[in-house]
Formats: C-alpha cells, sequence, structure tokens
C-alpha cells in the first residue's frame, strides 16, 4: 500500500523503515525530496528564522513559513 501526501507526491519513496528512523521528516518544497531535520548542519540563527543547506538540492533554507516568502521552503511530514 503506498501512502500520498495532501499534493499527491509519494510519501513511500524511501520506505517506510526510513521514514521511522527520521527525528523530524520534511520535503523539500524545491525538489519534492524527503530528508532529515534532525540531521541537517545549521548555518545560522536569527531571531524569525532557523537556516541550513538542503541535503538534497543544497539550497539556503530557512523554517519561516508562507508570511514571509511566497512559499516555505520545508513541508513537515506527518
Amino acid at each position: 500500500m503506498r501512502r500520498f501526501d495532501k499534493y499527491g507526491w509519494l510519501i513511500d519513496e524511501l520506505g517506510r523503515e526510513a521514514l521511522a528512523d527520521m527525528t523530524s521528516p520534511v520535503r523539500c518544497t524545491h525538489c519534492w525530496r524527503i530528508y532529515d531535520l534532525g540531521t541537517v548542519t545549521i548555518t545560522g540563527r536569527y531571531l524569525d528564522c532557523t537556516m541550513w543547506t538542503s541535503p538534497c538540492c543544497r539550497r539556503k533554507v530557512d523554517d519561516r513559513g508562507a508570511g514571509w516568502k511566497s512559499r516555505p521552503d520545508i513541508e513537515p511530514i506527518r
């Protein structure tokens, strides 16, 4: 059985075991790959956000929501 998120993207692309081992799985909204937010290296902490380089597409991303930008850089997977 395959599971999909609210946009129709396949959640189980890494396998359920890989998702279960992640502390905080998120989907990159630039390349749509899934990675563990608990394993990224923080490159900057500011009053309104935390920044890091995404392991999938190597972009500088942050955790601000759509209120600051046109779209957020990550989407949490529940």
